[in-house]
């Protein structure tokens, strides 16, 4: 009887050792899991702002092809944006609002609404596209702005990345 009492407690002992490891290992897992998926998505917001920078400068650097279909008040400091492009930007925004910072974009957006010339529809439709008076300070503020962010979010994924995994670690 001695020896049946003293087998089943090792076997609980043991069982009991193994359940405190498999629960450990299990958490370990799934904080692992989680890290994992916040570096994902800060990938992915890297990813979403450098295309939307990219566009951005890509309408930046269209003044020159379109300089002579412009209006002849187009200066310096003024922007065209195509109406394909405008339509770009704003579904782009729409599609990507999760990973985009929204602030950001609707102060874009709200900035760059009132800088718009008015032209008649025909005008419009004979440019293919609005000009922006101080358009061009706004984009490039935009996306500097951008840019910081991204930079921010980097640092934040290396942080993450280099913040270690302890089996012991609270929640």
């Amino acid at each position: 009887m001695f020896v049946f009492i003293a087998g089943m407690t090792g076997v609980l002992i043991g069982a009991a050792i193994v359940s405190v490891a498999v629960a450990l290992r299990v958490s370990y897992e799934e904080r692992k899991a989680v890290q994992y998926r916040e570096l994902e998505h800060y990938v992915k917001e890297i990813e979403t702002l450098n295309l939307l920078n990219k566009k951005i400068n890509e309408i930046l650097q269209k003044r020159d092809i379109y300089v002579d279909k412009s209006v002849n008040f187009i200066s310096m400091d003024d922007c065209y944006i195509s109406i394909d492009d405008f339509i770009y930007l704003e579904s782009f925004s729409a599609q990507n609002n999760f990973y985009l910072p929204t602030f950001l974009v609707e102060e874009f957006f709200k900035k760059i609404a009132h800088r718009k010339v008015i032209l008649t529809p025909d005008e419009v439709i004979a440019m293919g596209g609005s000009t922006y008076k101080g358009g061009r300070a706004i984009l490039e503020n935009f996306s500097e702005e951008l840019l910081t962010t991204i930079e921010d979010k980097k640092s934040q994924m290396k942080r993450l990345s280099n913040k270690p995994l302890y089996y012991f670690q609270k929640g």
